[in-house]
């Protein structure tokens, strides 16, 4: 009798997915996570690169807050669009003609003077401009995004990775 061929011989099995609840719900998720940062990581790149309509930011008053190893400032103020730019876009300047009260991202106690005019650009964030030097918004973005991709791949190779003989 050849070995492998008796009665006790293994036969190969077929492999079958080990689906388990807690990999269903960590691929959720990881998935959710990753339309979350996907859904907003247009906005953020836009904010990196300051692509948006320029204008001028006056500030009104710096709310800030001590913690430790740094301070976090909050800027309020007005942002006017710079006219020509607004005029040479007709499909936003109604929209962008007049001024209108919000925060300046990122901004401490130097940039946040009141009295004082600050370039700004508005990206088209809700609530927020940004200074001309952008955002790093983006790195928060990218790195969920890249979590919830390595979780979904680590996930999707732990249940379908075919179980060792032995």
């Amino acid at each position: 009798m050849r070995p492998g061929t008796g009665p006790r011989a293994r036969r190969p099995r077929v492999h079958s997915p080990r689906i388990s609840a807690f990999g269903v719900v960590l691929a959720l998720l990881a998935a959710l996570v990753g339309w979350v940062a996907l859904t907003g990581l247009e906005q953020d790149l836009r904010s990196a690169r300051g692509d948006g309509t320029p204008g001028v930011f006056a500030p009104a008053e710096a709310v800030c807050v001590q913690h430790p190893g740094h301070e976090s400032c909050t800027c309020h103020g007005t942002f006017t669009p710079d006219a020509a730019d607004a005029a040479a876009d007709d499909t936003q300047a109604t929209n962008l003609a007049d001024a209108r009260e919000t925060v300046l991202h990122a901004a401490g106690r130097d940039t946040c003077v009141p009295e004082t005019e600050v370039a700004a650009v508005d990206t088209g964030a809700s609530g927020r401009v940004y200074g001309p030097d952008g955002s790093r918004e983006w790195l928060l973005s990218g790195g969920l995004l890249a979590a919830s991709a390595l979780t979904l791949a680590v996930t999707g190779v732990r249940t379908f990775r075919p179980e060792r003989a032995g």
